[in-house]
């Protein structure tokens, strides 16, 4: 069976959201104590503050979402992933592949390549099962045709077996 995850690549990912999360943290408490310093500053007479406390505001929370969204939030959608591929609950099928996906998926944040395989027809007689593959590992060889044994959670392929005949 080839594993797509191990426990290794999820401590390394695990830390570096760590590190990520600590370093955004950082800048926003930067601006914070900025703001509060400019606050102290106020004499409530003619030295009022009002404008670069509310930069100050303003600018922190534009760095801190900014930050969050581009260095944070994806490495976050990842390791939920790869949590859930390594400690979710996962199930195996017996299906056939059938052809790869035109289009590339984004679920849940992550970019996700489409795989069509042909399982056991369903009350409407539909025979094609889609199992998304991780963007981000290389395509496994697969022959139209041939059988595998896929281990996955939800609709996300976390291991395969190419089942050879013979």
């Amino acid at each position: 069976m080839h594993t797509m995850y191990n426990e290794g690549m999820f401590a390394r990912l695990s830390g570096q959201v760590k590190k990520r999360q600590v370093l955004v943290f950082a800048v926003a408490a930067l601006f914070l104590a900025a703001a509060v310093f400019t606050l102290i500053l106020d004499d409530h007479k003619e030295n009022r503050p009002i404008l670069a406390t509310t930069l100050l505001v303003i600018a922190g929370g534009s760095v801190f979402i900014f930050f969050w969204d581009l260095t944070v939030r994806p490495l976050r959608c990842y390791a939920r992933h790869m949590d859930a591929a390594l400690h979710g609950r996962t199930h195996q099928v017996l299906a056939v592949f059938d052809r790869v996906g035109a289009d590339d998926s984004m679920v849940d944040g992550i970019l996700f390549r489409d795989l069509v395989f042909l399982g056991e027809a369903d009350k409407h007689g539909v025979r094609d099962r889609m199992f998304y593959w991780d963007r981000e590992l290389p395509l496994p060889d697969f022959r139209p045709g041939q059988e595998v044994m896929i281990t996955y959670y939800d609709r996300f392929m976390t291991g395969y077996e190419v089942i050879e005949k013979g």
